[in-house]
């Protein structure tokens, strides 16, 4: 992953993702006759491809980003802005709380109605992982509002207000015209 930023928390992924993994395709074949008999095949198989999965999972909070780095054949890398995020939702489901494990999603501003930017399910120490996110993103908001320099300087500020003055005054003169021309020629129609 690109070290431009400096990393500040790098989360881990608890093992026992892996066995929740396992139980949730185990449940899901066990429902269809074909996914039965697939079972000795597919259980070892599954569980090959979710340890290399989960060992190349990195999961990175640096000073301005989120980062997360998955995939085993088509390795995806997003960077999510932390100033982007809105909310870490944390969920957990029944075979969830099982295993003791927890969901979290990142949902960021003006993300589309398809779900969440990212997914992640099993980070050790979710709750921990999630606060130190929300204050990054935090810290980070704050010194962007520190920095941000006003929208019109006091000066220039007085100048706007003279300047609206100004049109209003003229906007008033000609709708004074407009009215002693209307006056005029109802004068004459009478």
């Amino acid at each position: 992953m690109n070290k431009r930023s400096p990393v500040l928390q790098q989360a881990a992924i608890k093992p026992e993702v892996i066995r929740y993994h396992l139980w949730g395709l185990a449940i899901l074949l066990t429902l269809t006759v074909v996914g039965i008999v697939l079972m000795p095949i597919a259980l070892p198989l599954a569980l090959v491809l979710m340890r290399r999965y989960y060992e190349r999972l990195e999961i990175v909070l640096t000073r301005r980003d989120l980062k997360v780095r998955r995939g085993i054949w088509n390795v995806e890398e997003k960077s999510v802005p932390l100033e982007k995020i809105t909310d870490l939702a944390l969920y957990q489901g029944p075979l969830m709380r099982l295993f003791e494990i927890k969901g979290m999603r990142v949902e960021t501003a003006g993300q589309s109605s398809q779900g969440a930017l990212v997914s992640i399910v099993g980070i050790k120490d979710v709750d921990a992982f999630r606060d130190a996110v929300l204050d990054q993103r935090d810290r980070v908001s704050d010194r962007q509002e520190d920095e941000a320099p006003s929208a019109r300087p006091e000066s220039t500020e007085m100048t706007g207000a003279g300047e609206t003055l100004a049109v209003l005054g003229e906007i008033r003169d000609s709708l004074q015209r407009i009215e002693s021309r209307l006056a005029g020629r109802s004068g004459e129609g009478s």
